[in-house]
């Protein structure tokens, strides 16, 4: 008995010690910190140069912020990502869509960008920069292309959102990225017809195969600039991987009456011109005043076209985020959104100064005026430049 009692208070002993250690190991920690997880370099040294990245925590739950009317007097449901009710009823309850665009010179023009409702240009490696264009309802999604692969930064944009994030293959170090944001994406290269051509923007294609390399375009343009895909598309590759389309779009910006908001009495905006990097320095915004929207072009003033309409692109707001860009030290950088930033907010004819958060992937864009107040925006389509803080001198407004 004493040796069954000695064994006894042993093991509680133990037990005891275990307990008061993970207790001061939990103590440590805030209520809501949550943790990351460290990406090995290569390398047992990291140059002060590079920066040394985290895979960003799983976050499940997307800020929101105050629901609007489902839908409008017109008859159609209320549009998160433009403010407006501009899309089908059908679509409530379905997810968005984000699809990564080719912006290199040798891949211009672009096909489907005057259909997204948000587009976001971003550096990628070697300044230059890619484009993320975001769809409410992918069903209305036009061809758009050419297609290109998914970078770290992309994959936390379209976490904004929650998107369904559309590429064609992925540095390595996206898959971790996709996983701790739990994103839905497809991956276009695995699915890709070797050669087509649609008659208004509709093709059919075998068993398995969603997206196709353009064949006007493959006479043209290197292989890498030819891929294409449709709404149609997506949605049977989705039904092929088993991707459902329910889910819910958080309204992407404080949406309303801005008379008597901080861009009314901003300073003259008649054009702005974003310079991303040496590369692409000249990404310009020239305002019309009789429709109230702004025309982009790029690359020594030519007029950004969508191939299918003819037009350049147009949008009713235009942001520039100053953001904390780093290079990895694989070619490719790391947008620290954490940090937050400053930057513009330019909408018909007016700029104004911004600060702007992101706290997480899964954290919406908060943006706020010289008061401190979050900013209302014009309902409509927006452009948001994710540039270098350190290049934040070099646009300029007029």
């Amino acid at each position: 008995m004493k040796i069954y009692t000695k064994k006894l208070q042993s093991l509680l002993v133990f037990l005891l010690v275990i307990l008061s250690a993970f207790t001061i190991a939990s103590c440590g920690k805030k209520p809501n910190e949550t943790a990351s997880t460290s990406i090995v370099e290569s390398s047992a040294t990291i140059p002060e140069t590079l920066q040394e990245t985290t895979v960003p925590a799983e976050t499940t739950v997307l800020e929101t912020r105050p629901t609007k009317s489902e839908i409008g007097e017109n008859g159609l449901a209320y549009n998160p990502l433009t403010g407006e009710y501009s899309t089908s009823i059908d679509n409530i309850g379905k997810r968005s869509v984000s699809i990564v665009v080719n912006n290199h010179q040798s891949a211009l023009p672009q096909r489907g960008l005057s259909a997204a409702e948000i587009i976001y240009e971003y550096e990628t490696e070697g300044g230059q920069t890619r484009l993320l264009a975001l769809f409410t309802d992918i069903s209305t999604v036009p061809e758009i292309g050419s297609i290109r692969s998914a970078r770290t930064v992309s994959t936390d944009l379209a976490a904004t959102t929650q998107s369904l994030f559309v590429h064609f293959g992925f540095n390595p170090r996206v898959p971790d990225y996709l996983a701790a944001n739990k994103l839905d994406h497809i991956d276009g290269n695995n699915y890709c017809a070797s050669s087509g051509s649609s008659v208004n923007g509709q093709i059919e294609l075998s068993s398995g195969r969603f997206f196709w390399r353009d064949n006007t375009w493959k006479s043209q343009r290197s292989s890498e600039h030819t891929a294409v895909t449709n709404g149609t598309q997506l949605l049977r590759a989705m039904e092929h991987l088993g991707i459902t389309q329910e889910g819910s779009t958080p309204e992407m910006f404080y949406f309303g009456d801005t008379s008597k908001s901080a861009i009314a009495n901003g300073k003259d905006c008649n054009s702005m011109n974003v310079y991303f990097s040496a590369t692409n320095d000249d990404a310009l915004f020239e305002y019309d005043p009789e429709i109230k929207l702004y025309s982009k072009s790029q690359y020594n003033g030519k007029a950004q076209i969508d191939e299918t309409t003819g037009e350049r692109i147009k949008f009713k707001n235009v942001f520039v985020f100053f953001t904390d860009i780093k290079p990895h030290g694989d070619s490719t950088v790391n947008a620290n959104f954490h940090l937050g930033g400053t930057g513009y907010y330019v909408s018909e004819g007016k700029a104004i100064d911004i600060t702007w958060t992101k706290d997480t992937p899964n954290s919406l864009f908060v943006v706020k005026d010289a008061s401190g107040e979050e900013i209302t925006v014009n309902p409509g389509k927006s452009y948001i430049c994710i540039v270098r803080s350190t290049n934040a001198s070099k646009t300029t407004i007029s």
